[in-house]
């Protein structure tokens, strides 16, 4: 305490106050000023590019020339990753439910079947008048959809006419078996199209009607427009079998099925019509166009009973 106060007592005595001589100070300011100058002078002397200002890096955002490129990177950047491919033929088609399958078979078979009666009932009831011309003739009569239901027709006939439906189902059936065997793009595209629209048929308690539904349906409405009005409104001959059976290939493009496919349907369209138009019954072509197709549905079925696959 004695030593603390001493050292008060001096430093406020009046020779502790004593000021700084003018020649002192003047000697210190030109030490600091000398020492300013050497400091000035040696950064001077280096270079630009080892000042510290040099070494900061630029702000975010502003452009540098000593920043290098992304083209000059000694590190190349990676490559994008290359497109996806569209989906082609091959591509599965998507799942279905089995209410969509049979919505969809009601609704094509309704409006096939409505276009084709139109058509043919028109050509009938407009004969003789003003908007019906004189070269259209009568489709109902010309080629009747079930020539059970025009009389005369002998027990016999009803007899050979199913014959020759059955007969043409069972060809139509073997070739297509021979077909799938020889023909990848005909077997894949039948592949595709059964296992998006028989799949939801196979299992439940109305498997085996629906499979009977979405045959013959979908026959009885093809036949009534495509043999029953078609042939007759191209002239009923040769070339209108041939013409008809284009169509109703051409149509079958699409929905998993291809080229192949198409070209089939055109061939078989033809045999249809044929059948049709020597027995002068298009109820020949149903009946055999609704065999074939609850043959292949089953047969497909029976081969891909576990997973689905050919």
């Amino acid at each position: 305490m004695a030593t603390l106060g001493a050292l008060a007592r001096a430093s406020l005595s009046p020779r502790a106050r004593r000021p700084v001589p003018r020649s002192t100070r003047r000697g210190d300011l030109a030490v600091l000023g000398a020492r300013r100058r050497r400091r000035k002078g040696a950064r001077d002397a280096e270079p630009t590019g080892s000042s510290p200002d040099a070494a900061e890096p630029p702000p975010p955002g502003s452009s540098s020339a000593s920043a290098p490129s992304p083209a000059s990177s000694s590190s190349p950047s990676p490559a994008p990753p290359p497109p996806l491919p569209p989906p082609g033929d091959d591509a599965p088609l998507p799942a279905v439910t089995r209410d969509a399958v049979m919505d969809s078979c009601y609704g094509t078979t309704f409006w096939m079947l409505a276009l084709g009666v139109v058509a043919r009932e028109a050509t009938h009831f407009g004969q003789g008048s003003a908007l019906m011309p004189p070269s259209v003739d009568d489709w109902t009569s010309a080629l009747p959809l079930v020539s059970a239901l025009h009389p005369p027709s002998a027990p016999a006939d009803i007899a050979a006419h199913f014959a020759v439906a059955c007969a043409c189902a069972a060809a139509v059936t073997a070739a297509r078996r021979a077909v799938l065997r020889v023909s990848p793009d005909f077997a894949a595209a039948t592949d595709r199209s059964n296992a998006q629209v028989l799949t939801p048929l196979r299992r439940g308690a109305s498997a085996a009607g629906d499979l009977v539904t979405v045959s013959f349906l979908p026959a009885v409405a093809e036949e009534t427009l495509f043999r029953g009005a078609l042939i007759p409104a191209l002239g009923g001959g040769p070339v209108a079998v041939v013409a008809s059976g284009c169509v109703f290939g051409a149509l079958h493009v699409g929905g998993g099925r291809n080229a192949a496919f198409a070209a089939w349907a055109a061939l078989v369209g033809c045999l249809y019509g044929a059948a049709a138009v020597s027995t002068g019954d298009v109820a020949v072509a149903m009946l055999a166009h609704g065999l074939a197709n609850y043959a292949s549905a089953a047969t497909w079925l029976e081969e891909n009973d576990d997973d689905g696959d050919r």
